[in-house]
């Protein structure tokens, strides 16, 4: 399939100011603060971001979650224990595979960065905020510890804004820049980078099924269809999108389905005024007690405990 390459003009930029809204904190720093620094516990912060740029360097780190981001010239898909860059100017998009996105966001300028460093060229000279580099790590547990550490530090000094803030901040943020490269030199940990082709079905696939959800807004029963409808409606076979979902993902297509109908289930039972039977209707159960069971057994959770602890 031919993509037309997207005018200049077209592409958004997403400042620092409008990005530092976007935040569920707007405390002010202290005067001495050199450039823009920004930490939160939101991982990526729209469910669904179109081709656009920053005019500030990002480091974000996934605890949970998962979807289909592009930086620059590459497209990865993005899940658990991935650490992720994106540099000034480079086009990045974003479309997410669950609505539930949890980690740590990073936002900073090269003002911020190279107080007091020797070489100011490093985030030009680092291989994952090139257009054409690689902006994607994939941990071990092990390493992901390291770095969620590094995170949780950062994001506690953060939240005290103290006089002495940004040069902790800045230091840590400095190794985490130096940790990252040095992973990249070792040539241990680059993400795999799915084709074109896969993480188009992929992101096809996910519209479809997300799409089925949508009448649970306004109160109407779902209908999903079986993993083989999708893949008619896709014109590909059902072999063929099982095959290429747990490629990219790890998951097979049924699974991811289900686990977005766990998750629609959970929202149901914690935030909707509607008791289990409706709720089981909604979501295209005529049994409820097979959907209580189903819930438990995916979940180790009886449905009627998550309601009445919410009540």
């Amino acid at each position: 399939m031919k993509h037309d390459r997207i005018p200049v003009f077209d592409i958004h930029t997403f400042t620092r100011s409008l990005f530092r809204n976007q935040g569920k904190q707007n405390h002010l720093w202290p005067q001495d603060l050199t450039g823009h620094f920004e930490i939160s516990r939101r991982c990526i912060g729209h469910p669904r971001m179109e081709a656009h740029r920053l005019d500030f360097y990002l480091v974000f780190l996934v605890t949970a979650g998962g979807g289909i981001h592009s930086f620059g010239l590459k497209e990865h898909y993005i899940r658990r224990n991935m650490l992720c860059f994106a540099g000034p100017e480079m086009i990045t998009a974003w479309q997410p595979e669950a609505e539930e996105q949890r980690g740590f966001l990073c936002a900073f300028s090269h003002e911020f960065f190279n107080v007091g460093l020797e070489n100011k060229e490093l985030l030009q000279q680092v291989p994952f905020f090139q257009i054409d580099g690689e902006s994607v790590i994939h941990l071990t547990d092990e390493q992901m510890q390291d770095y969620l550490l590094l995170f949780e530090l950062m994001h506690i000094e953060y939240e005290k804004r103290t006089s002495h803030s940004s040069p902790i901040l800045r230091s840590a943020l400095q190794l985490l820049i130096h940790k990252a490269n040095s992973l990249f030199k070792a040539g241990e940990c680059r993400a795999d980078n799915p084709n074109r082709a896969a993480l188009r079905l992929l992101r096809a696939f996910t519209s479809l099924y997300m799409d089925d959800f949508s009448p649970l807004k306004e109160g109407r029963p779902v209908r999903l269809k079986k993993v083989s409808g999708y893949a008619q409606m896709l014109n590909v076979t059902q072999n063929h999108l099982n095959d290429t979902i747990k490629a990219v993902t790890g998951k097979s297509a049924g699974q991811l389905i289900r686990e977005q109908l766990i998750k629609q289930a959970t929202m149901c039972l914690l935030q909707g005024s509607k008791n289990i039977n409706e709720i089981a209707y909604l979501l295209g159960y005529d049994d409820p007690s097979y959907f209580a069971r189903y819930y438990k057994k995916q979940t180790g959770t009886r449905p009627s405990t998550l309601k009445k602890h919410n009540l």
